[in-house]
């Protein structure tokens, strides 16, 4: 499966706001409330709720809003919910912990979008 520009959108956001472990799994064949789950991680409550938030608005600009937003007060876990798209943006303490992605192992893991270095392309 490829990435559609939705994924895409999400993963480029994330990385302009410094996410790291970005994985994404297809859970459309175990699970019954979304298709693709996104986990990520800050490295602070701020930069969580940075990232989500770049998100959103990256999403906002193709025309989706999220059906709810969780988690923007304490910012250790901030979950945006898209339907088919459920977005996980957690510090690494959180993410251990509460370790979704091996409740969700069974699912596919996507490929990631190369990154792309605008500096670099630039260059002769």
């Amino acid at each position: 499966m490829t990435l559609d520009s939705r994924l895409a959108t999400v993963v480029d956001a994330a990385r302009s706001k410094k996410a790291f472990h970005i994985r994404l799994v297809d859970v459309k064949e175990i699970a019954s409330f979304t298709d693709v789950m996104a986990f990520m991680s800050g490295g602070s409550d701020r930069q969580n709720r940075a990232i989500a938030e770049a998100i959103e608005d990256a999403l906002k600009l193709a025309g989706e809003r999220p059906i709810s937003r969780e988690g923007e007060s304490n910012g250790n876990w901030v979950l945006l919910d898209y339907g088919n798209l459920v977005v996980h943006v957690m510090d690494e303490e959180t993410r251990r912990h509460y370790n979704l992605e091996g409740l969700w192992n069974a699912g596919r893991e996507l490929d990631l979008p190369v990154e792309t270095h605008p500096e670099s392309a630039a260059r002769p």
